[in-house]
């Protein structure tokens, strides 16, 4: 009886070891299975997927430039300290039009090496000076907005005090 007890517990134990491989197995095809659909999923790319990819790096980017300005405007909340005006702004045109390509460059007077550009924009001298998202390189590139802004650009230095700023230029709107 004994005989018979070892032989069916090794048995058992055999059948368990086998199930448990089988099991192992399995997975192991499943994973590569799932792997070679995902790699195949990659490849080919429909140009929805490939649009939603690009859009969701938009937002990223745009979300990144937003939380650049926000730092930005706590740091340097200090965009109307009388400062010398050591920049010239270079490329304004007589006048634009709404939706046209504004191109601006700012030139410093003397060598510098901060490179802390922003560029702010106001409608009226009674307004306050708000900095234009994504712009922070002496090249300023944005639409003509809808009516006529005043623009400057300001270069802080490494403690983010303003160094230089420009006199305002005018970016004249006419939509005639």
């Amino acid at each position: 009886m004994l005989n018979k007890w070892i032989k069916l517990s090794g048995v058992a134990l055999m059948s368990l070891y086998l199930a448990a491989c089988d099991t192992a197995e399995d997975e192991g095809v499943e994973d590569n299975t799932t792997d070679m659909a995902e790699e195949e999923g990659t490849e080919e790319e429909t140009g929805d997927e490939a649009a939603l990819e690009e859009d969701s790096d938009k937002d990223t980017e745009a979300d990144d430039t937003a939380v650049l300005d926000e730092e930005a405007e706590e740091e340097h909340d200090e965009a109307d300290a009388d400062v010398a005006e050591l920049i010239t702004i270079e490329g304004v045109a007589e006048h634009y039009h709404t939706g046209e390509l504004v191109e601006l460059t700012a030139v410093m007077s003397e060598e510098t090496d901060y490179d802390d550009w922003h560029w702010y924009s106001r409608e009226d001298d009674a307004d306050e000076w708000e900095i234009i998202s994504g712009q922070h390189t002496q090249d300023l590139f944005m639409e003509a907005p809808e009516a006529t802004v005043n623009v400057r650009a300001v270069l802080y230095d490494d403690a983010h005090a303003p160094y230089a700023q420009s006199e305002a230029v005018e970016i004249e709107v006419d939509n005639h």
